[in-house]
């Protein structure tokens, strides 16, 4: 039996003289593949000073960026890059899901394609805003602990967060006036692509 080329080279596998298959691999991440192959990975920026529009009616935390998936693909959440600006001392950063409600606020943001060569757009609704409203706290899936200001911390989510089609992803602050900075790495993939 013979193992050939599945490209229609003519060619066939060969084995040593212990009968082994002789094989040359390359090994990459998955989303070392999804950016190069497939070039699907993104970067969206997020710098904000989360606060009150009216400050007699503040309380609790304060949204202020709004994810929606629209693609067919999942949106994989990696990483964040993520510091304090200022005199700001501590934040306390909450990365909600499955809020419900429509967002008022916020003004639309791009994600930048991190494959220089690819010309795909990230499929969404991304609003960053000081205070975005009209949105249901959702479920609470991250804390992202901040501490003296301008220092930069690099953040990932261990499992990845798994953002299906028409799924919100939300970012919430809970101390005030404090001017954050987020650089959110995901990208779009499903067990199908890879």
């Amino acid at each position: 039996m013979l193992i050939e080329d599945g490209t229609g080279s003519g060619k066939t596998a060969a084995v040593s003289d212990e009968n082994r298959l002789k094989t040359t691999s390359i090994i990459s991440s998955t989303e070392h593949h999804i950016n190069h192959s497939d070039g699907l990975s993104f970067n969206l920026i997020i710098n904000q000073t989360p606060s009150y529009s009216d400050p007699s009616e503040a309380s609790g935390d304060v949204c202020f960026a709004y994810i929606k998936n629209t693609s067919e693909i999942d949106m994989c959440l990696e990483e964040v890059n993520i510091r304090l600006a200022g005199t700001a001392q501590s934040e306390v950063v909450k990365v909600r899901g499955k809020n419900t409600g429509t967002p008022t606020g916020g003004t639309n943001a791009t994600p930048a394609n991190l494959n220089l060569n690819s010309g795909k757009q990230a499929s969404g609704t991304f609003l960053v805003g000081n205070e975005l409203t009209g949105l249901t706290s959702g479920t609470e899936l991250d804390r992202i602990y901040l501490g003296s200001s301008n220092d930069i911390s690099n953040f990932n989510f261990g499992q990845d967060i798994i953002v299906p089609k028409n799924n919100i992803i939300t970012f919430w602050a809970s101390t005030l006036d404090a001017e954050i900075y987020i650089g959110l790495m995901f990208n779009y993939h499903t067990t199908e692509t890879g």
